[in-house]
This record gives C-alpha cells, sequence and structure tokens, in this order.
C-alpha cells in the first residue's frame, strides 16, 4: 500500500541547465515539481523535448554525462536532497536504491556479454544472499523469462526486443530498489508485448512495493497503470492529479493531449493533433508556454513568468490561470 504520509521522493521547483562558456546557460527544464510516495505508480507525460527524461536523469546523477547539470530547486529522495549530490553519494544510491531501465533498453544490454555475465555484473551491488548465479536464476523468474538456462548463455543479439527488454528490468532489480525509474520501456515493442511489459511492471510494484516511475508520451499507457500522472510541457510541471482526477483535466495541454489519444481515435477518421509546435527548447515565450498553441488563452496568458502550478501539493494541481474556463470539457 502507498505511504500517504512522508514521501519517497520530493521534487520542488526542479531547473535544469547546460551552461556554455561564451553563451548564456540554456535551460532545459524550469519549476518541475511533484511527489513519488512509497510503492506509488507514477506517470510522466509529455511531447518530446518537454524535459521528462532529463528530470529523471537528476534521479540518478547522469545530467553531467550529457553536459547538463541542476540549477535550482530539490530532489529530495528520502529526505537526502541529490540536487547536487557527489558522485560518491551517487555510487550508494545508483543501481541500489533507485534503479534505473533506459529509454535504450532494446540497445542497452551490453552486445559482447551474455545474459548471465550482465547480471552478474549488476548483483555485485547488492546485499541479496545466494550465489551469484542463484541470484541471476531467481531475477529471470521474477521477469517472467523461460528456459533460464538457456538465456544466461545467450548474447543480447539472439533475444527478441521484449526479452531483452525483461533481461534490462531484471538488472535494474538486481539490489532490490525503493524506487525504479522506466524511461519509456515499451519503445519499439509491439502491442502485445508493450502490455506484457506493463503487466510485470505492475506485479513488481504489488509484490515488492517498489515505487515506480513510468515515463511515457502515451497517455493511454499511464492511464492503464499508473496510480497518479505529472504532466510536463516546454519544461515545465502543468498537471499533476491521480488518474482519476484526469479524466477532468485542469490544463488546456492535457485536455490536448486527451483529445489526440489514438486510442479513442475513430477507424477511418482524421486523427486529432495538438493545435503548433512546442516552442523550442530554452527559448520560451513570455507567460504560459502553452498559450500559442491553447484554446482558452486569455490577454493575460502572455505576460509575466510561466504560471506555478495551483492548488495544494498532494492534490490535483494545475498551471493554468483559467482552468475554471475548461468545465465541462
Amino acid at each position: 500500500m502507498t505511504n500517504t504520509t512522508k514521501k519517497l521522493l520530493q521534487v520542488t521547483d526542479l531547473q535544469i541547465g547546460i551552461p556554455h562558456p561564451r553563451r548564456e546557460t540554456l535551460v532545459i527544464v524550469n519549476k518541475a515539481s511533484f511527489d513519488v510516495g512509497y510503492g506509488e505508480m507514477v506517470g510522466i507525460v509529455g511531447e518530446s523535448g518537454s524535459g521528462k527524461t532529463m528530470v529523471c536523469r537528476s534521479m540518478i546523477g547522469t545530467l553531467e554525462r550529457r553536459g547538463a547539470k541542476v540549477l535550482a530547486g530539490q530532489v529530495l529522495f528520502e529526505d537526502q536532497d541529490l540536487a547536487h549530490a557527489s558522485e560518491t553519494t551517487w555510487k550508494k544510491l545508483r543501481g541500489k536504491a533507485i534503479g534505473y531501465v533506459p529509454q535504450s533498453a532494446l540497445a542497452g544490454p551490453n552486445p559482447v556479454l551474455t545474459i548471465g555475465a550482465q547480471l552478474s555484473e549488476a548483483l555485485k551491488k547488492s546485499d541479496t544472499k545466494g550465489t551469484i548465479a542463484e541470484q541471476s536464476k531467481a531475477l529471470l523468474e521474477l521477469v517472467k523469462i523461460r528456459r533460464i538456462d538457456t538465456v544466461m548463455k545467450q548474447y543480447p543479439n539472439q533475444l527478441s526486443g521484449g526479452m531483452r527488454q525483461r533481461v534490462m528490468i531484471a538488472c535494474a532489480l538486481a539490489s532490490n530498489p525503493k524506487l525504479l525509474i522506466a524511461d519509456e520501456p515499451t519503445t519499439g515493442l509491439d502491442v502485445t508485448v508493450q502490455a506484457q511489459i506493463m503487466v510485470l511492471l505492475k506485479e513488481i510494484r504489488n509484490e515488492f512495493g517498489t515505487a515506480i516511475i513510468l515515463i511515457s508520451h502515451d497517455l493511454a499507457l499511464i492511464d492503464d497503470v499508473c496510480d497518479r500522472v505529472v504532466v510536463m510541457h516546454a519544461g515545465a510541471t502543468v498537471e499533476v492529479g491521480s488518474v482519476s482526477e484526469m479524466t477532468t483535466p485542469r490544463h488546456p495541454y492535457t485536455v490536448a493531449l486527451n483529445q489526440s489519444r489514438i486510442d479513442i481515435a475513430v477507424p477511418g477518421s482524421e486523427l486529432v493533433t495538438i493545435l503548433g509546435n512546442a516552442p523550442s527548447v530554452g527559448q520560451w515565450p513570455t507567460g504560459c508556454r502553452f498559450a500559442g498553441r491553447c484554446t482558452i488563452v486569455q490577454s493575460d496568458c502572455t505576460s509575466g513568468d510561466h504560471p506555478p502550478l495551483f492548488g495544494d501539493r498532494g492534490a490535483h494541481q494545475s498551471a493554468c490561470l483559467h482552468a475554471d474556463l475548461l468545465k465541462g470539457r
């Protein structure tokens, strides 16, 4: 069950940028805020370039590998601020308390190591009991892989995309993390395998109480498996709420995402798309960054700073000045 009195993870007003020696720092995430409770499954959704992956990289300490860094804000993991943590701190957390399934998981496994060798590498960081071989087989059983003895001797190119994804999830679970971050784990997989991976993630959460952050651009997938949803647009959090609350969105961007879902499209009809294009990363307009695409835009939407999240933290929040105009939509 989800612990609602204390949060495992709290992200507050997070700002991420890419410094340049001769130009102004390019801010790529600005004012991202959300919580993740113990055992909770939270989906982060938004278009490409909205900042989803960069926010998650701040939770595993790999921003610098992309030339980025946290400029402001907090990333509290069990009350420990990781926004400016040292590499020593990250070595104690990454792959141990915090597991990560990268966006490139299908290409993620090392092509020159057998599956058994890769699991052994992941298990060396863990404190679990039993031999490496026993633990490796247990992990493969956990992610529903059959013919375990054969798979342990195989190389990634000998496995299907779904099998490779399961191996990556197994590696991320090697140390029984409190938080598992899955960055678009169904990319490149067919619909049937996507569903299997989602069922697997739900089972892991239910059996071990693992909190999971699921990143996706697919709102239907998020709705199906998550407890709460974080909506990001142009580097900012624009709405946060439970899955049930998101059936009546409080931000026009969430409304547009819902209307453009493929799963509700009428066969043979023209697909609904979101008006216009998202602003270029870091080159955001004054005021609300969705104003140029919004169907309820008002004069005050295009002045001042991007709106903050309105409402009590932990409740349904929206960064829209005129959310009341969305009633009945």
